[in-house]
């Protein structure tokens, strides 16, 4: 196994990171409070917002680090690794949520909603690559042929 270059790091990598830095943001921004009489309240869109987003972090963590190769072959050990991390992550922005921001309250639905967004990005995984995280074949790692050929 070779060692991706800092650079190739930096790429992939940052699309996880971009995301999460997002996700903070969003937890951060105060919000009016809404008339539950809305249909974003009745249909609980935020629920499926979370979902969503937590989904896309823990998607872009998959295809990060399979392609830095972190757990080759241990399917169920880097599965397991990106969904404590998302759940724990947005579990604690919960909380800050909850505590710090003025206007905003911490909500244990929000944390199941990014704990099933997070497990249903290794179904869509599953549907992108045919495979689950942790199995990308060698000849996929790098996506652009330029950075590739040049190693």
């Amino acid at each position: 196994m070779s060692i991706p270059s800092s650079i190739k790091v930096v790429r992939i990598l940052t699309p996880p990171f971009v995301l999460a830095v997002l996700i903070v943001i969003m937890h951060l921004i105060p919000v009016s409070n809404a008339d539950p009489a809305l249909w974003l309240s009745k249909f609980h869109i935020d629920k499926i917002v979370h979902g969503l987003v937590f989904a896309l972090l823990s998607l872009s963590m998959s295809v990060a680090f399979t392609k830095l190769q972190l757990f080759p072959y241990k399917i169920p050990v880097l599965m397991m690794v990106i969904l404590v991390s998302c759940t724990g992550f947005g579990t604690i922005l919960e909380i800050v949520q909850g505590e710090l921001i003025v206007g905003r309250t911490a909500d244990f639905l929000d944390i199941v909603a990014d704990c099933v967004g997070s497990a249903l990005a290794f179904v869509a995984f599953r549907g992108l690559y045919g495979i689950f995280p942790g199995q990308i074949p060698a000849d996929v790692l790098i996506s652009n042929p330029r950075i590739s050929s040049h190693d």
